[in-house]
């Protein structure tokens, strides 16, 4: 690995300057130029973590970036199930906390858990629900909205597109014809 950057990087590295390096890239670059520096930039690009605890992984998720989580996860073995130092978030909760549901489903498809609890307790998608008023008690007659995504070849539900929807969209059928929602099962 002599395309590395630093000459002192080792299989053992732990270099924090390293690890903000990473984080620095996830954050600004495209696909190809992320992959490209995680692949030559450290022996351990990918599991490094910063002072917080967040690897690679984290701050991918984080920033809705799916070819990139999807790839660490298959190529470069990721963990999806380690925590961070700061309040103990997995890569879904961050995902879900942001609203990358493409992510999300990317992680779950690679066995991160539904039931891992942050340092609060809570799961991740419990943090979906977090910024919901507590004052706020769903009830059976209650108006509600419907939201798709994922692929839909079948028309079956949702829009009828044959595009993958990779973040939730509005059903407006139900609103304009003044049909509500009770349940869904």
């Amino acid at each position: 690995m002599s395309s590395l950057a630093g000459a002192d990087c080792t299989p053992k590295c732990r270099s924090l300057q390293h690890a903000q390096d990473v984080i620095s890239v996830l954050t600004r670059g495209n696909e190809g130029q992320i992959k490209v520096f995680l692949s030559t930039h450290c022996y351990n690009a990918t599991t490094l973590k910063d002072h917080l605890g967040r690897s690679a992984l984290h701050i991918a998720a984080s920033c809705g970036k799916k070819g990139v989580v999807d790839w660490l996860l298959e190529v470069k073995g990721a963990d999806p199930s380690v925590k961070d130092k700061e309040s103990g978030w997995t890569a879904l909760h961050r995902s879900i906390f942001y609203g990358h549901i493409d992510c999300a489903m990317v992680l779950l498809k690679h066995g991160s858990g539904l039931l891992v609890q942050d340092k609060e307790g809570l799961t991740a998608l419990d943090l979906a629900m977090k910024d919901r008023p507590a004052h706020v008690v769903f009830r059976n007659s209650d108006p509600t909205e419907v939201y798709t995504w994922g692929n839909n070849i079948n028309f079956t539900l949702g829009h009828g597109s044959q595009q993958s929807k990779h973040h939730p969209e509005l059903v407006d059928l139900f609103p304009r014809t003044g049909v509500y929602i009770k349940q869904v099962r």
